[in-house]
């Protein structure tokens, strides 16, 4: 028993060894599951978001697959048993706004403090709007698709979900 908690978890409630071997394991396989298909789903998207660059194209799969790999596992500890669609989307739209937000770069044309840029004076200019845009999709295909085999995964009893 790894605490002085209810069940040894050190005070998580649920499952006895919520951080321990067996739920490492599960975390493993989530990550696997995850990075498949949050890579092979959002690949068409990213290669027309990354403009038929085909090495664009590559990082942004690959680097997408093992941000969906990270997902997973957070979704996983995230959901739980829960049942409400919308804890769910809310997990998926958490990460495909923080990937879209990382994925604006700020032109020369906009200036600081506070950030206005050219040539409308407003904070994002369109070419801004259009970065955030492309990376949301691209990352809501991604993530969305870790998220529904996850769930696949736990109803079919190939991977457990964390209780609590």
């Amino acid at each position: 028993m790894s605490g002085g908690g209810p069940n040894g978890a050190s005070g998580h409630g649920g499952d006895a060894d919520v951080f321990g071997g067996a739920q490492r394991l599960e975390s493993l396989k989530a990550a696997a599951l995850g990075a498949a298909s949050g890579g092979l789903a959002c690949a068409p998207v990213a290669l027309v978001a990354a403009g038929f660059d085909l090495a664009t194209w590559e990082f942004d799969v690959d680097t997408l697959a093992l941000a969906s790999a990270l997902f997973a596992i957070t979704y996983r500890y995230t959901v739980r048993e829960d049942a409400s669609p919308m804890l769910r989307q809310g997990a998926v739209g958490a990460f495909a706004l923080s990937r879209a937000g990382a994925a604006v770069r700020v032109p020369d044309t906009c200036a600081p403090a506070p950030l206005r840029c050219e040539p409308y004076g407003l904070y994002l200019d369109p070419t801004m709007l259009a970065q955030g845009a492309a990376a949301a999709l691209v990352g809501a295909c991604a993530f969305g698709a870790a998220a529904a085999a996850v769930d696949y995964a736990c109803t079919r009893g190939w991977l457990r979900r964390v209780r609590g």
